[in-house]
């Protein structure tokens, strides 16, 4: 098959990519992703650029943002003026709170899925005049009807989580689009667990901001995060914070002259995290040369295959089985998850506990035979 990137890789090809595979089944792609040869091998050219080019190092020093700002924005449906590239999934999360009109009276939607960094912000004391009303999940599923009920003319935004790290669970973004532009709020997206995972496309889907970081599903690097703002929100100066830097303006110092980039150019800061996009460019180009519907398809597969499996165990599965409310996550209920885990891990598989929940997130790269290994290693732990 042929795409923008030539000729598109399958699962296989993308696993023989990543060397750790061949050790482990590696099912933790929602907590860090492992380095490909490719990661690997850009992070080594960028060590000798520093080492021995330094000064053309400098020179091209926005080379690599832009390659990885429109990368990012490719894998969203955004365009490259809408993305800046942050540090953190929490520093988008900031902004687009700081980027929205509020008044007193007003009221903020969230779920109890939503992750604190998306939810913290409307917290601090310069916030505390917005009502926060919490929408609770009904067998760990956040019903659409329940989120309808709870916004009003007075809401200004509905905040999501799209996929929950606890249970899996994901949120359909249209539905939530549409509502929120019914009642003329903006919509806010934690897209931690969902971009790299999911196909997103943020304009059909009425999503006005969206964060997540590069470490997860995007393969990329630590240290490196996008926020996406729709261009009706990118006009004037920068958000009442009052953030901005040299690399957010158009006049070059030394003048004293505040002119603010156009589009999220006018976000940035300062400059970027060189190493970090350097490990974090491979990872996109990677899931651009797949494609996201064949990455998706894989993903929701694997997951599939492992909660069917799970179930004909008689386990408390959190994940909602139907592939439009899953992604990548499947999440089970065991009072000794911990342990679990970390018999798991003695047998060469990786996945994750938090108190009573165990959880494995299969990627692009993994196969039924990493599923296989890991309920092998889940069948002994319960002999």
């Amino acid at each position: 098959m042929v795409g923008q990137f030539g000729d598109l890789m399958n699962p296989e090809e993308v696993r023989n990519l990543y060397p750790l595979l061949a050790e482990r089944a590696f099912l933790f792609s929602g907590g860090l992703a492992p380095a490909s040869l490719r990661t690997k091998q850009a992070i080594e050219r960028f060590t000798n650029e520093l080492t021995f080019e330094t000064a053309e190092r400098y020179k091209n020093l926005n080379e690599e943002y832009r390659i990885v700002q429109q990368l990012f924005a490719g894998l969203i449906g955004a365009d490259q003026s809408e993305i800046v590239i942050t540090d953190t999934t929490a520093a988008g999360s900031n902004l687009a709170v700081e980027m929205i009109e509020r008044s007193p009276g007003t009221n903020v939607v969230v779920d109890h899925f939503g992750y604190g960094s998306s939810i913290y912000p409307w917290k601090l004391p310069s916030r505390q005049h917005i009502e926060l009303r919490f929408v609770a999940p009904r067998a760990r599923t956040i019903h659409i009807d329940d989120l309808a009920a709870a916004v009003d003319n007075d809401t200004i935004a509905i905040s999501v989580s799209h996929v929950s790290e606890m249970t899996g669970f994901r949120h359909d973004l249209e539905t939530i689009g549409t509502l929120a532009a019914d009642y003329g709020a903006a919509l806010l997206v934690d897209a931690m667990q969902s971009a790299g995972a999911l196909q997103i496309d943020v304009h059909s889907a009425g999503v006005h901001f969206l964060s997540c970081g590069a470490m997860k599903w995007l393969l990329g690097s630590s240290g490196v995060g996008f926020f996406y703002c729709n261009e009706q929100y990118l006009q004037g100066l920068p958000p009442r914070a009052g953030i901005t830097g040299f690399a957010s303006q158009t006049v070059p110092w030394p003048e004293r002259t505040l002119e603010p980039e156009t589009g999220a150019d006018r976000l940035r800061l300062g400059a970027p995290n060189l190493i970090g996009l350097a490990a974090t460019k491979p990872g996109l180009e990677i899931l651009h040369e797949t494609g996201m519907q064949t990455v998706e398809r894989h993903v929701l597969d694997l997951s599939g295959y492992c909660i069917d499996q799970l179930q004909s165990r008689d386990l408390t599965v959190l994940t909602p089985t139907p592939e439009h409310l899953r992604a990548g996550i499947v999440a089970i209920e065991l009072e000794n998850a911990s342990e679990v885990c970390s018999h798991m891990a003695s047998r060469g598989v990786d996945g994750w506990s938090y108190g009573n929940m165990l959880r494995v997130d299969p990627h692009i790269f993994n196969n039924r035979g990493d599923i296989d290994r890991f309920l092998a290693a889940l069948d002994e732990s319960s002999r």
